[in-house]
């Protein structure tokens, strides 16, 4: 199926990505990846956004709909659920970046990269910032 249903299936998937996104960022305090600065507030804005996105979906008609009815084969679903969650990790890397811009400006760089690898580096510094250190630090400069 095509037009509405599957473009709120699409920002279904994109909402729940995203609150979960922050969960998990807020939980494991990745304060690179938060859009709030207190691990409180963005666990909350998290769920928030999850249940929004649940809540909406299904309360706002009827969504138990056959695919030779009208509604979305699990194809599509899932073609529609990976677009709305890649959507979400790039959104949240984006905007997360931009809103902490200051996050790990001043670390004392050696070689490029002073952030531990991987995704700990977002405990200390942005997404954009640790992965310029990452690739510096791969291509030895």
């Amino acid at each position: 199926m095509t037009g509405p249903f599957a473009l709120d299936f699409f920002i279904l998937a994109f909402l729940i990505s995203l609150g979960t996104l922050q969960m998990a960022a807020a939980y494991r305090s990745l304060r690179g990846l938060l859009f709030v600065r207190n691990r409180t507030a963005a666990f909350t804005l998290g769920l928030a956004l999850t249940l929004a996105g649940f809540l909406w979906f299904y309360l706002s008609e009827p969504r138990n709909i056959s695919d030779t009815e009208g509604g979305i084969d699990g194809n599509q679903s899932s073609a529609l659920f990976a677009g709305g969650a890649g959507v979400a990790v790039l959104t949240t890397l984006l905007l997360s970046s931009l809103l902490n811009w200051s996050l790990g400006k001043n670390e004392q760089t050696r070689d490029g990269a002073s952030y531990r690898p991987g995704l700990e580096a977002l405990e200390q510094t942005n997404y954009i910032r640790a992965f310029k250190a990452a690739v510096r630090s791969l291509w030895g400069r």
